[in-house]
């Protein structure tokens, strides 16, 4: 089974083992996918440390105690609300990498859909980011955490393939490879360029790209596209007018946001359909 970036950061530095996950009546499941989606409101509104669990419990209208008998802690709740972000991210992903699109172009569209999102809703990447990190995942319920890595394992795999006909058929330089060498070179290529993503979404996302720039938001994209252009390059991709390949990404990942009810942008809403 191939790992992505962020389930390696939980399974190989912090060794959380998978659990199958748990399934549960459902009443219960709907009460707690209620509280999920207040809370990711509330997250979103007032950021995680502004947010108390008596906030949550008197928006749902519940008493403390059922929130408790759902969620181990706060921490055990901002993870089960990044995993519904994760598991939303991964719906969208999966309509563009299945799509009829050429492969270069699916994983572009894939790689700026991500980018936009990180840019437009920061406040539900930051929900997912710290989620990552440690003083939040270890106090979480083992089964919330290991939902979350399933999911970015799912994502993973799903990539696979893609990257591996890239691999074979858009680039000439490893036709001499046999399968297993392009299987641990596409798995390579899989991890670097989305922890190259993350690393300059999350640069982005801080605001350190506006200081280096009067118009913040162009400055991030033209660091975003200049830096994951490069990677490819380096791996062999021959495209004459690469900026021109990924304008023309954009405008089909800006496309399909624009018809997501979660991931929508301001500016894309009035878009059309993607042909």
């Amino acid at each position: 089974m191939y790992f992505d970036f962020y389930s390696n950061i939980i399974r190989i530095l912090f060794s959380v083992r998978i659990k199958a996950p748990v399934y549960m009546p459902q009443k219960r499941q709907l009460r707690e996918e209620q509280i999920i989606q207040a809370s990711i409101s509330l997250f979103a509104e007032k950021g995680f440390l502004g947010v108390r669990m008596s906030d949550i419990a008197k928006n749902c209208e519940i008493s403390m105690g059922t929130i408790y008998s759902h969620f181990a802690a706060k921490e055990d709740l901002l993870m089960a609300c990044a995993t519904t972000i994760v598991a939303r991210k991964m719906t969208l992903f999966r309509s563009i990498i299945e799509s009829g699109i050429p492969v270069m172009q699916r994983i572009v569209t894939s790689l700026i859909s991500s980018w936009l999102i990180s840019q437009h809703h920061q406040d539900l990447i930051e929900m997912v980011h710290l989620s990552l990190m440690p003083s939040i995942w270890k106090r979480a319920k083992q089964e919330h955490v290991s939902k979350q890595i399933m999911l970015h394992e799912s994502f993973f795999e799903l990539a696979q393939p893609l990257i591996l006909e890239m691999l074979s058929n858009e680039f000439n330089n490893y036709t001499h490879l046999d399968r297993t060498e392009r299987e641990s070179l596409a798995l390579q290529f899989n991890h670097g360029v989305w922890g190259l993503c993350v690393g300059l979404n999350s640069t982005a996302q801080s605001g350190m790209a506006a200081a280096y720039s009067r118009e913040p938001e162009a400055c991030s994209y033209h660091l975003f596209s200049t830096n994951v252009i490069h990677f490819l390059q380096g791996y062999g991709w021959k495209e004459k007018d690469p900026q021109a390949f990924f304008d023309r990404c954009r405008e089909k990942a800006t496309v399909i946001l624009a018809q997501d009810p979660w991931f929508a942008c301001p500016e894309t809403s009035e878009q059309g359909t993607v042909a």
